[in-house]
């Protein structure tokens, strides 16, 4: 599986401009691994030499703590965003004990207001405040055709990650895809294609390694230029029922 993300790394890398320093996470639904490959991508980063830390911008239902072992009651960047005169950013922050170049911003208690939250201008100090210290800074967010958080947060990333599962992401979800690019709501963008079961694809090329921590099955990976969002979960489960 280590394989597989230093290829997704060296594209990310590829994409990214000279100081484009934010790399946003999404998905079109939950349980898509989009944590999964946030949390990878992260420790891919960290394993280059890179200072890295994972933030947990998923508020509503935080997967990065599943991912990363962490408590759900840790506090973090919702404590800073909720009372920032009071709430020292960095002493939200968690050490990684998988590589001293990785830390954690866990998302902290969920707010009853997480729109309103990541709306006001504190998230862009917040986010600099880490740009200073780090290399790379991830951000781990809702699924964006759920809520709309993540096209809020969207402001203060330089690229996007459209995390998909094969067999599991509806065809809406990949057309939604367009619809963002369309719209231009993230300056650049790469979409990952998750779960891929090589076995079952001929004459492809890919990785499938069973996984360290997260799932615990064989992914493989595929990227591209795309954006995805407003996904109508309601019709899609309409379709599914019909096949």
């Amino acid at each position: 599986m280590e394989e597989t993300f230093r290829g997704l790394r060296t594209n990310l890398l590829f994409m990214l401009g000279e100081n484009d320093k934010v790399i946003l996470f999404s998905s079109t639904q939950p349980g898509e691994g989009k944590s999964f490959v946030a949390g990878n991508t992260a420790v891919s980063l960290a394993f280059l030499g890179k200072k890295v830390i994972v933030v947990g911008m998923d508020i509503r239902k935080p997967g990065l703590n599943k991912v990363f072992n962490l408590s759900r009651r840790a506090e973090g960047i919702t404590n800073y965003l909720s009372d920032p005169a009071h709430v020292k950013l960095t002493d939200m922050i968690q050490r990684s004990d998988i590589s001293p170049n990785l830390d954690i911003l866990p998302g902290g208690p969920v707010p009853p207001n997480p729109t309103e939250l990541v709306a006001r201008s504190v998230l862009e100090d917040a986010i600099n405040q880490l740009k200073e210290r780090y290399d790379y800074v991830i951000l781990d967010t809702a699924p964006i055709g759920m809520v709309t958080d993540t096209a809020i947060i969207g402001r203060v990333a330089d690229i996007c990650v459209y995390v998909c599962r094969a067999d599991v992401t509806p065809k809406a979800g990949y057309r939604y895809i367009n619809v963002l690019r369309d719209e231009h709501k993230f300056p650049k963008l790469a979409t990952v294609i998750n779960d891929i079961d090589m076995s079952k694809r001929k004459n492809s090329y890919g990785y499938g390694y069973g996984a360290k921590y997260g799932y615990g099955k064989g992914y493989g990976y595929g990227y591209g230029y795309g954006y995805g969002y407003g996904f109508d979960s309601q019709n899609n489960n309409k379709n599914q029922q019909k096949k």
